[in-house]
């Protein structure tokens, strides 16, 4: 039986009813895709992705439009689909920049529209449509994971391979926080046990063992962390951050409240506000400066990425430990469905339940649910375990329930001999807090230089922009302005090469706008040439006046750190006006840094209350209730998945873990009715069911009918399940052949009739249907009724 038949609403506009249900009966479904998607599809420069279609009203959605600037759609639809979409819709008029495919041509496409380019100036986006976000489709769930997937790799190797324009101006803006690089304490951690806490789920179990063996471990944790670890009372030695976006400091920012023992280390890119807040010792991985300079550290340690656990254990090992534990880097989701520990927004935000197909195998032996960025890192993790083996260091998980690692070896805390490691014995150097006036002026002339040169490079390419539009005469090009033109490139490219890179590097954005303008460059006539050229010359300035930008906010951060050092020397009134700019800059924090150094002002206690009520501030909260929304969608999918597994555990485990959940009430008595079913106790199961019958909002009525109609047919009572499947039939359209058939096994002839006719609205096409209608015609002696039904079948005969 097929149920892939294209109906229309009241606007006029087909949609699969298989598909969509009846999300576009009562508002259109132009303006739902409008609310939905509409400045997502309207972005320029990008590459979007749908799972799905929407039975194709996003593509016209899209076709109805101008299309953005430099910017290409894919829709992935299973064949069956596809084949109903590409009937409604026309894509000759948008060759190469709108794809319909079948997820097995999902790859190709993405190549043929430069999926790679689009990656390098964060310009991929992946969405489900509608029908695939509210689960009424199971395909596309699996769909979604696999490309989510394929698109999570290639973003690793993209970012792996490219310097991008957020790491460069964070790498300029922290220069002058970035005093110490980590090279200055190499090899500290000779012959100590280093233990790696990262934020996984198994987390909490280790709590009590650290503190027993407190003094035989040298302590990392990664920053997002830090508030569950004061919670516990628990203080690390080592802290590590190297996310640049600013919700990494929203994530981490507890962090600051740890005690002087504390050292901070963090990536040269690392979030601003972190990283220039910190008040106690601090050491950065990577260069100083994106240019060659005497003032990058000669002995270079990058740190390992993808993630910030890859760069503490890799950390770790070139301080010098060759055995180092992990705890709560666990890469899969839990049983009940975390993927963080407590106290992180992605606990608050409650268990996943839009799980992806990903297995992995944990320590146990068991397979559970992970994702392909946890994948991602899991393997790096192995690369980096195998590489450091033949260093003679040991990496050792703690915990049973994360993914097995190759070269990662498991073992149970309580198995592990420890020697004594305290942090107290180790001889550190004590560095200058706030860096010293000698280091800061000179970095302050590198960028005072390397700035001139930024406005040189700038002026050449202003030059070249007024070269290039005087080349052309007519339909010919004046061969000395074009020698006069390379001779400038040259010249940019020899004399200026590290500026004239950075400022290409910066530019990817317009130069991928260049590329993506025409198919081949043999086929250019010489006006397309021009303005591929006009492009080109105007993305690289474009670019080099960002490099100035970021230079002129690293010059910014330098003045303020030496204006710091002569701040014992200020009148009252220099040193307000200093406390504005640190609340100016968002780092209110640096009072505390000053504080610690000896200074004392009234003057600092502005910066410091701003600073207080920032920490109380929860930028997080709508983000975690955005993500618990998503998950209370997906899931009804969950627990039919754990009932098909027959796993009755994870279901009182996620029944227990969404007791609490604000917003999971309403789910609670399907999880509580489904372990009743398993376990046989038909009765209770549908006791759980039938306060729902109350609730015709529940987002679960149609799953507990379905329910119900097993539940009461084992128990014998025939009228629920009658009263049951009606209710079911008035929800969702296929349900309604189900129900008329058991309207005439009830001898109620008219009432199935009047159901299957209602049914053959949505679904005109089935020829089983109607071939059953006839019969029931026939029996009941209507031959008008079969006259009818015979033209139907007729007129399909003559369509097809």
């Amino acid at each position: 039986m097929s149920h892939n038949e294209m109906i229309t609403n009241k606007f006029g506009e087909e949609y699969l009813y298989a598909i969509n249900r009846g999300m576009f009966e009562q508002e259109s479904a132009k303006e739902r895709i409008a609310r939905e998607f509409g400045k997502l599809l309207a972005r320029e420069d990008s590459l979007i992705i749908f799972i799905g279609s929407d039975s194709g009203n996003i593509i016209r959605y899209v076709l109805d439009r101008d299309l953005p600037t430099g910017t290409r759609y894919i829709f992935v639809e299973p064949e069956s689909i596809l084949k109903q979409v590409a009937m409604v819709v026309d894509l000759s008029s948008v060759e190469n920049r709108v794809w319909l495919v079948t997820p097995e041509q999902l790859k190709e496409a993405a190549q043929e529209a430069s999926i790679t380019s689009y990656m390098y100036v964060d310009g991929v986006f992946l969405k489900r449509c509608l029908s695939a976000e509210y689960g009424f489709f199971d395909q596309y769930r699996s769909e979604y994971w696999d490309a989510d997937s394929y698109i999570n790799d290639l973003r690793w190797n993209a970012l792996a391979s490219l310097g991008q324009d957020a790491f460069i101006q964070r790498q300029l803006q922290n220069c002058a926080d970035n005093s110490h690089p980590i090279s200055e304490i190499r090899g500290c951690l000779e012959g100590r046990t280093v233990i790696v806490l990262g934020g996984g789920p198994s987390l909490d179990e280790h709590f009590d063992w650290i503190k027993a063996h407190r003094k035989q471990l040298i302590v990392f944790s990664v920053s997002r962390i830090s508030a569950r670890l004061q919670q516990v009372g628990l203080e690390p030695d080592f802290v590590f951050s190297v996310d640049p976006q600013d919700v990494s400091y929203e994530l981490s920012k507890e962090m600051l409240n740890f005690g002087p023992n504390v050292i901070f280390v963090n990536q040269y890119h690392v979030a601003p506000k972190l990283l220039a807040q910190w008040p106690h010792q601090k050491f950065f991985m990577g260069p100083l400066l994106p240019w060659t300079s005497e003032l990058n550290p000669t002995e270079l340690f990058n740190g390992s990425g993808p993630t910030v656990t890859n760069s503490a254990i890799a950390a770790a090992a070139w301080l010098g430990s060759k055995q180092i534990l992990l705890a709560g880097v666990d890469l899969c989701f839990s049983p009940a469905g975390y993927t963080h520990a407590a106290g992180s927004m992605e606990r608050a935000a409650g268990p996943k339940m839009d799980l992806s197909n990903l297995m992995v195998e944990t320590n146990l032996g068991e397979f559970v649910n992970s994702r392909s960025d946890y994948a991602n890192a899991a393997r790096t993790i192995s690369l980096q375990a195998t590489a450091l083996q033949s260093e003679g260091v040991k990496l050792i998980n703690l915990s049973a329930h994360a993914a097995r690692m190759e070269n990662v070896v498991y073992h149970s805390p309580d198995t592990l001999s420890l020697k004594e490691s305290s942090i107290e014995t180790l001889i550190l150097p004590k560095r200058q807090l706030l860096g010293s006036i000698e280091w800061l002026s000179t970095l302050q002339q590198e960028l005072t230089d390397k700035q001139a040169e930024v406005s040189i490079v700038i002026e050449l390419l202003e030059q070249a922009v007024q070269l290039h539009d005087s080349m052309y005469e007519e339909d010919q090009v004046n061969p000395h302005r074009k020698h006069e033109l390379e001779q400038l490139e040259y010249r940019l490219s020899d004399e200026y090469s590290e500026v004239f890179k950075l400022a290409k590097t910066l530019s990817l954005r317009g130069l991928l706008r260049m590329a993506q303008a025409f198919d081949e460059l043999d086929a250019l006539a010489l006006k397309q040439i021009k303005q591929r050229l006009d492009t080109y010359y105007a993305a690289l300035e474009a670019g080099a006046k960002r490099l100035e930008q970021h230079i002129k906010k690293g010059l910014e951060s330098v003045e303020v750190r030496l204006r710091e050092l002569s701040i014992l020397k200020m009148h009252p009134d220099e040193l307000q006006m200093q406390v504005y700019k640190w609340i100016e800059r968002e780092e209110p924090g640096r009072a505390f840094c000053l504080e610690l150094v000896g200074v004392k002002a009234d003057a600092l206690n502005i910066a410091k209350q701003t600073f207080k009520e920032e920490m109380r501030r929860d930028q997080l909260a709508p983000l975690a209730h955005r993500a618990k929304l998503h998950n209370l969608h997906a899931l009804p999918e969950r627990i039919q998945y754990l009932k098909d597994k027959g796993d009755i555990d994870a279901l009182e485990e996620l029944l227990d873990s969404l007791v609490k959940t604000e917003g999971a009430q309403s789910y609670l008595p399907l999880i509580a009715a489904s372990i009743h079913q398993m376990q046989q106790q038909y009765e209770a199961a549908l006791a759980d069911l039938l306060p729902l019958m109350e609730q015709p909002d529940s987002p679960i009525l149609e799953q507990s009918l379905v329910m119900m109609v097993s539940l009461c047919t084992k128990l014998g009572y025939h009228q629920a399940v009658m009263d049951a499947m009606a209710a079911l039939a008035s929800l969702n359209a296929f349900y309604l052949s189900l129900y008329s058939d058991a309207l005439m096994a009830n001898g109620q002839a008219k009432d199935a009739i009047e159901h299957l006719t209602e049914y053959l609205h949505y679904f005109p096409n089935d020829e089983e249907a109607l071939m059953k209608l006839k019969k029931w015609y026939a029996e009941q002696g209507s031959e008008e009724g079969v006259k009818l039904v015979e033209s139907l079948i007729n007129a399909k005969i003559s369509e097809n």
